[in-house]
């Protein structure tokens, strides 16, 4: 069964949807200092973090996700000329997606928070519980119960399987974040003064 959540900004001028659908998504908490440092830049922090600096994320195929209305206000940066592309709205500055620089990789992790859901109970029985929660060596105030200071080996095969079937179904288009074999915004990559 496919069920769809509507997307949002903080702003609401950004707005969209994405399809649930059962083994084609992963819901995972990471809490690497380059997700913590995104929402922090963006001002985001006590909407996107948790108490342990962890980012929950919904990770699907982008031919799951669709904007429906504000492609204009979406915008990118990267934290270096070789790292993961974080979209963002330009409008409140929400994060709205990470995905791989290479626009053939079926793979984007939404932010929780841009998901829309009445209740929190609605949105743990929609996504299910936490899968895995990964870099806790980054973590603030302690590390989460279960989670693992690195990206977890054991978790390796479900990601390959994962990307490997997306690949072969060509889930990675048509893409809210690339048009044209292009992100949609030009990446701004960040010094480290602007990281700070």
């Amino acid at each position: 069964m496919t069920q769809t959540v509507k997307l949002a900004c903080t702003c609401g001028k950004v707005a969209g949807e994405v399809k649930i659908i059962k083994q084609e998504n992963f819901h995972v908490k990471c809490l690497c200092c380059d997700c913590q440092n995104f929402a922090t830049h963006l001002g985001h922090d006590d909407k996107t973090l948790d108490q342990h600096g962890g980012t929950e994320l919904f990770q699907t195929y982008p031919a799951h996700v669709t904007i429906t209305q504000g492609e204009e206000y979406i915008a990118c940066l990267s934290f270096s000329p070789t790292g993961l592309l974080r979209f963002h709205t330009s409008c409140c500055n929400t994060p709205i997606g990470n995905m791989l620089r290479n626009p053939k990789m079926p793979f984007v992790g939404i932010p929780v928070a841009f998901m829309q859901f009445t209740t929190p109970s609605e949105k743990d029985t929609t996504l299910g519980p936490i899968l895995m929660q990964a870099f806790a060596k980054y973590a603030k105030n302690g590390k989460p119960e279960g989670s693992h200071d690195r990206f977890p080996l054991s978790f390796m095969p479900k990601i390959l399987f994962f990307m490997g079937k997306g690949f072969f179904q060509k889930k990675f288009m048509p893409s809210p974040y690339f048009k044209d074999g292009k992100p949609v915004s030009p990446p701004q990559v960040l010094t480290d003064k602007q990281t700070t």
